[in-house]
């Protein structure tokens, strides 16, 4: 049975794996035999990730956001979590989404399941 699920991505992405395995994880879980609907979700540290000046390429990330594309998944990001950060809107990559706090929060609260990375 198809199901929304929600990856948070929260941890900062230099020096550990939590953001390129998440991003696997929601890649296989897009993927996998029933096909889920797949939101990735960009906060606290790991809004860092979300900036278009991030190197996809050295963090192992390019094939799995490709593949969750490919399987209509999204990605979006934290505009509070982005503010209490200093980061703007600008420095955000173009194909990920900037939501606010309560969309989010609406976003994880919709879902039916939630992985956290």
């Amino acid at each position: 049975m198809k199901q929304h699920i929600v990856v948070l991505l929260t941890r900062a992405p230099y020096g550990r794996v939590h953001v390129p395995e998440g991003l696997r994880a929601a890649r296989g879980v897009a993927a996998g035999f029933d096909r889920h609907d797949v939101s990735v979700v960009y906060t606290e540290d790991a809004v860092y990730a979300a900036r278009e000046a991030l190197d996809r390429e050295a963090m192992n990330m390019p094939g799995h956001i490709a593949d969750l594309e490919k399987e209509d998944g999204e990605m979006v990001v934290d505009a509070d979590a982005m503010a209490e950060r200093g980061v703007e809107e600008s420095d955000i990559a173009p194909d990920v989404t900037v939501r606010t706090g309560d969309e989010i929060a609406d976003l994880v609260r919709s879902a039916d399941h939630t992985l956290d990375f």
